[in-house]
């Protein structure tokens, strides 16, 4: 059933979804935005459960794996911040956040086989990068809205752009922390030291501690335009823990070298 050609065509369906589902949600077209977004979520998630079928294993071991399944989470967390922070309006972001992702797995090495190296072969392995991706995942939407506020001449407009990402940012943050914390009880267990200043643990860390300062900021006088900057720097730095780090060889990561 999952082909190099089925997982192909079934990516390719749910690219195309979710941009379709972007485009209705412009022309305010809301109910039917979500469903072709849904349509779209089922395609990707049998890629995903492609992935895992034809590797025997967890799928986050490359970047064609996490991508997939950071595509994957927007609809979820859609959904949890429509019934958890009444933010329904807006679905058009986390459909477009949704494709590009998965646009990128088109310029990835497919390793449809890959197998765990012993280092990933710990009970942190599936915590760890669920909470990392989940994280991200509202973060990108959150960069996404809060550049929408800067962009925005009206102020109420702005204003509600700027709370938006905050609120989704409050879900963000707990489950990068997590992240962290766990990366380093699993760095302890797989080569006997919690932390080496890796290049990916060093640029998680300071991705983390940006997004803290952009709320610690926040109720300060003009705080609000303080918190927005460090907020797009602290995104600026989780592209570079995610992308840069892991596909440019000169910012490679030596003991995170599997993710490649």
């Amino acid at each position: 059933m999952f082909t190099d050609v089925s997982m192909l065509i079934l990516t390719g369906f749910a690219c195309l979804l979710y941009g379709v589902a972007f485009v209705l949600s412009l022309c305010r077209r809301a109910k039917a935005s979500f469903w072709v977004f849904g349509l779209g979520w089922i395609m990707n998630g049998l890629v995903v459960i492609g992935n895992f079928v034809l590797c025997g294993h967890p799928p986050f071991g490359n970047m064609y794996h996490v991508l997939v399944f950071l595509s994957l989470c927007f609809l979820p967390l859609y959904c949890l911040v429509r019934a958890w922070r009444g933010l329904g309006w807006t679905l058009g972001y986390f459909a477009f956040a949704s494709f590009f992702p998965l646009l990128g797995t088109f310029f990835m090495e497919r390793n449809l086989s890959w197998q765990r190296v012993p280092a990933l072969q710990s009970p942190w392995f599936v915590p760890h990068v669920l909470s990392y991706m989940v994280s991200y995942a509202t973060a990108a939407v959150a960069a996404i809205l809060m550049m929408s506020s800067l962009w925005s001449k009206d102020d109420a407009a702005s204003r509600r752009f700027h709370d938006a990402s905050q609120s989704i940012m409050r879900v963000s943050l707990p489950l990068m922390t997590f992240g962290l914390w766990s990366g380093a009880l699993w760095a302890e267990e797989a080569w006997g030291i919690y932390w080496s200043w890796d290049p990916k643990e060093t640029w998680a860390l300071i991705t983390w501690l940006l997004y803290l300062a952009s709320f610690h900021v926040f109720d300060s006088r003009g705080g609000r335009k303080r918190s927005a900057f460090l907020h797009l720097v602290g995104f600026a730095a989780l592209l570079v823990t995610f992308l840069v780090v892991n596909l440019l060889p000169k910012f490679g990561s030596a003991l995170h070298s599997y993710v490649k």
